[in-house]
């Protein structure tokens, strides 16, 4: 009986993963600038990372129309960041609902000159100048660390979650902002007044259409679950 199942389970995957399925995430490795375009300031992507190199009043680099990712299908936006400044600037931050049309789109991230904060702002959508904070939240004496951390934003029906720090436990929410509605348009990274460098950027949710699996990959990956279940 067991075998019969086990047949008529294998059956099933191979008439389901028959035609490539998108597992709704996508990694950028900053291999090279191909998914990107810079709309202020100047940078470098290339060998896993992407820098800002000059301090601008706005440093902004999004995802290229063409890679068709879109904040109305996104969950989730997440990148390694690393202040490379010697000021007291250290404005560093994920960039989203960038539709060319509203009056605004937004940051989530760490500003540091004036404010020590993690927070939500809004930005000129003609301008590329931010126009103050949406919410913020105090942080600690550093910060940023002088080392990686992350930035991580996460959309539930209307509200953002900004969650930061240094990889491990320091990772935590730091702010919390109902939105209404989110905005669609691209995303990106930027950063004010400073100088950061980029690296694994992932952008993922039930909208996102990352690179097809494999039928055999996913094959394999699914025949060895069910072996360990039975």
């Amino acid at each position: 009986m067991r075998q019969i199942l086990l047949c008529l389970i294998m059956i099933f995957l191979a008439l389901a993963t028959a035609l490539n399925t998108w597992a709704g995430e996508r990694h950028y490795t900053f291999e090279d600038d191909k998914a990107w375009e810079v709309i202020t300031g100047e940078w470098e992507i290339k060998k896993g990372e992407c820098h800002s190199t000059k301090e601008a009043e706005e440093a902004i680099v999004l995802l290229k129309k063409s890679e068709d990712v879109d904040m109305d299908g996104v969950e989730y936006i997440s990148v390694r960041a690393h202040d490379l400044g010697t000021g007291e600037w250290q404005n560093i931050f994920v960039v989203f609902g960038n539709d060319g049309k509203s009056e605004n789109y937004y940051l989530g991230g760490v500003f540091v000159g004036g404010r020590q904060e993690w927070a939500f702002d809004n930005v000129g959508m003609k301008t590329n100048k931010r126009a103050g904070a949406v919410l913020a939240v105090a942080c600690a004496p550093q910060c940023p660390p002088g080392k990686w951390f992350e930035i991580r934003l996460e959309f539930k029906t209307g509200e953002a979650i900004l969650i930061g720090g240094e990889e491990g436990d320091k990772v935590k929410e730091r702010v919390r902002h109902k939105f209404g509605k989110i905005q669609g348009g691209r995303i990106g990274l930027g950063t004010s007044k400073s100088i950061a460098k980029y690296k694994d950027f992932i952008v993922g949710g039930k909208g996102v259409q990352s690179m097809p699996v494999s039928p055999q990959d996913r094959m394999t990956t699914t025949w060895a679950k069910i072996k360990r279940n039975y």
